[in-house]
């Protein structure tokens, strides 16, 4: 137990170790790590950790990758389900996400495997075969920001086919919960990075180098994304309004920027996108030119797929010399796949420090909270195997099944899904139901015959909505609740148990009513007819609460009464015996009597004398009781 704490309080101190500056949490999973360690830009990478299932494999070209998290890779096989997942313990909060993929022919098939990946229920990558050569050979980074609502941050991988999604490291930074114009995108909303380029300078950030960038990023250099190499500006002078909150860019983005030399010619980057999505484009400038000394010497138009968006941008007007001027656009509605962003110069020659393309995408719609905690209840009471993928969220995402066997539909009022039916007959299950079982109260039919459940029911399993019911071929044991008759219940299999017990008149009276009961091979079940009669103390305890309360009553007004008459018998004696008023004779012969009497008992040896008495005992049955003077 000790050495459990020491672990868990080195891995607390673990997690923490590489936070930002500013106090964030920050989490670096090494997927298909063994050990942990630190690298040559300060980050301290953990160990493979928090995962569903899977399996390691190391990539099979290492001198293609530089950084030691890239060369081990965690894959989920198909025979552990086609749902598998990373589930994180963080604070409630905004996280930057980002991952490395990874193929490299690891596993000698030369097939670069297809698969989703979503991240809280909402499917958010895609990977496709053919990987192209350099995300195949070298990998790809790709990442996003996501609100966590519940505290646990969840990474899943959906197998297409027979292949097995593979991932190479996972990185969680919080960050500030307004960055991005959250206001305006609300938590719900998830943002995708599309290409975030420094204009000029190569590639920088987490994973490159040790500059520090507290918003997690990682910043390309721009010539993939450009036909023209422009012209280059440098500044080693302080660049006002970096690194401030919320979004927090760094210093560096803006000390390098790209600049058209020839006149009338415009600054033109390209993008590819997917048309369906909406994209946030965020632009970044600063006048770092010593020579632009005055307004109306740098007058530029921004357009978005020849659309100006900001038009007559005049820096040094606008924020002044060696100074952030940050500004974000909207793309809606695209009609192709194609985004171009033109700088067009008015007056001098246009000028950019860095673009970023976020596609803003709207949460998924999840499982009810309660329905989702009681479904992980089910799986850890039942020891569902991890072939049945029963991982994440159980409904979400929508454009990929439920858990095997379970089917949801949307609520009524349209807020969540919630699970309907669910069939996991003869899977092995093993275990007992939960209580939080009854929590699901949507479920129509649930089959789960055919397993070895064993134990009693919930107390008031039944109620809620269902209408089909098979539990039958299992170990289940205990009392019938006579919650299993609820007026909805039409169809009630619970053959082949070990139940006890009387049945209850509602589970009796579905069958009377037109609907199938099936409580055959439960030897200790009584009370029905084809059923043995219940022993008394069935009879009593299988009593309803209103015939016992009927009964209650009763036995408390008959007691009522034997204790009045006895009362009444009791006070006329002691009134003819104490309070006779007679005449003086009378009175007399009473004392003689009592006189003799008294000698009576005197002349007895054993001084003992044998008194009547009415008193109950603790049995309730009267006794002779033996007085002794």
């Amino acid at each position: 137990m000790a050495g459990l704490l020491v672990l868990g309080l080195w891995l607390l101190g673990l997690l923490h170790s590489s936070l930002a500056a500013h106090g964030d949490y920050h989490v670096l999973i090494d997927c298909g790590g063994y050990h942990n360690f630190s690298n040559s830009v300060n980050q301290t990478w953990m160990a493979d950790n928090f995962f569903s299932g899977g399996a390691v494999a190391n990539v099979s070209i290492p001198q293609n990758f530089p950084r030691q998290q890239e060369r081990s890779l965690r894959y989920f096989p198909i025979s552990q389900g086609k749902k598998n997942c990373y589930d994180i313990n963080v604070p409630v909060g905004r996280y930057m996400i980002q991952m490395f993929f990874a193929y490299n022919n690891y596993d000698n098939m030369s097939h670069s495997p297809s698969f989703d990946v979503s991240v809280e229920g909402t499917v958010v990558f895609n990977w496709r075969f053919p990987w192209s050569d350099d995300s195949d050979n070298y990998g790809a980074y790709s990442d996003l920001y996501a609100f966590i609502h519940d505290g646990s941050a969840t990474i899943c991988f959906y197998s297409i086919g027979t292949d097995a999604p593979v991932i190479g490291s996972l990185e969680l930074l919080q960050v500030d919960d307004a960055a991005y114009n959250a206001s305006s995108t609300g938590q719900n909303a998830i943002l995708v990075n599309y290409g975030r380029i420094s204009a000029g300078n190569s590639s920088f950030g987490p994973g490159y180098d040790n500059v520090t960038d507290f918003g997690g990023r990682s910043w390309e250099a721009d010539d993939t994304y450009t036909n023209n190499v422009k012209a280059l500006l440098t500044s080693t002078r302080n660049v006002v309004g970096a690194n401030v909150e919320p979004n927090y860019w760094p210093e560096k983005l803006y000390e390098t920027c790209r600049y058209e030399q020839l006149p009338n010619v415009p600054i033109i980057y390209s993008y590819l996108v997917d048309a369906k999505l909406d994209y946030q484009i965020w632009f970044h400038f600063a006048e770092i030119d010593p020579n632009v000394t005055a307004a109306g010497q740098r007058v530029f138009n921004v357009t978005v797929n020849n659309v100006v968006v900001l038009a007559g941008l005049d820096l040094f007007q606008k924020v002044g010399l060696d100074t952030a001027f940050d500004f974000a656009y909207t793309l809606r509605n695209l009609t192709g796949g194609s985004l171009v962003i033109s700088l067009v110069p008015q007056v001098g020659s246009p000028l950019i420090c860095g673009i970023e393309v976020i596609a803003v995408l709207q949460a998924d719609i999840a499982t009810n909270v309660t329905e989702a905690t009681a479904m992980h209840a089910l799986k850890t009471s039942l020891n569902v195997p991890e072939r049945m993928g029963w991982n994440g969220d159980p409904c979400a995402p929508t454009e990929w099944d439920a858990w095997e066997g379970v089917t949801c539909n949307l609520a009524a009022d349209g807020s969540s899904l919630v699970i309907t039916h669910m069939n996991i007959a003869d899977q092995g299950l093993s275990g007992v139901l939960p209580p939080e079982l009854t929590y699901l109260s949507h479920l129509i039919s649930l089959n789960a015959s055919s397993n070895k459940i064993s134990g009693p029911f919930p107390a008031t399993f039944g109620e809620g909505s269902l209408v089909s019911l098979d539990l039958s071929f299992n170990a289940l044991e205990g009392p019938i609740p006579p919650s299993m008759g609820s007026p909805r219940m039409q169809h009630l299999r619970l053959n082949n148990n070990r139940l006890a017990g009387p049945v209850p008149e509602s589970v009796y009276a579905i069958g009377v009513h037109g609907g199938y009961v099936n409580l055959a091979d439960n030897q200790g079940l009584c009370g029905v007819p084809s059923l043995p009669d219940c022993p008394y103390k069935w009879k009593h305890e299988g009593m309803s609460p209103a015939a016992k309360a009927v009964l209650i009553i009763g036995v408390l007004l008959a007691a009522a009464i034997i204790v009045g008459g006895a009362y009444v018998y009791i006070q006329r004696r002691k009134a003819q015996e104490d309070y006779n008023f007679n005449l003086p004779h009378q009175l007399v012969e009473r004392t003689k009597w009592y006189q003799q009497h008294k000698m009576t008992k005197q002349a007895d040896p054993e001084g003992v004398s044998m008194i009547q008495s009415s008193i109950p005992n603790r049995f309730g049955f009267s006794s002779n009781i033996a007085a002794r003077e």
